[in-house]
């Protein structure tokens, strides 16, 4: 079940990220038409809006999307196990 969460995850952050260059393109063409003083009738208007679903960050061993430290992308209690154990870098107990 959670790889299918994951493939959702993945294709919501696609669309996201293509629709936030078009938004950038088209506010930057926004701002030059501005400058330049070109009549409205070449510009392109609206913007692109991207699904209301909330961007989730899931763990990519487990699947939990609660509790997940963004950096490692685990969940918070494998964090805790394998900074124990020492596989993380740069991560020790005192």
């Amino acid at each position: 079940m959670h790889k299918k969460l994951l493939r959702k995850d993945q294709i919501l952050r696609k669309q996201y990220r293509r629709f936030e260059i078009w938004n950038k393109l088209n506010k930057s063409l926004q701002k030059s038409l501005k400058i330049y003083n070109v009549p409205k009738l070449h510009s392109i208007t609206g913007t692109k809006l991207y699904s209301k679903t909330p961007i989730r960050n899931y763990c990519f061993k487990t699947g939990r999307s609660m509790g997940v430290v963004p950096f490692f992308r685990l969940s918070r209690m494998l964090v805790r196990e394998q900074s124990g154990i020492g596989t993380l870098l740069g991560v020790y107990k005192k």
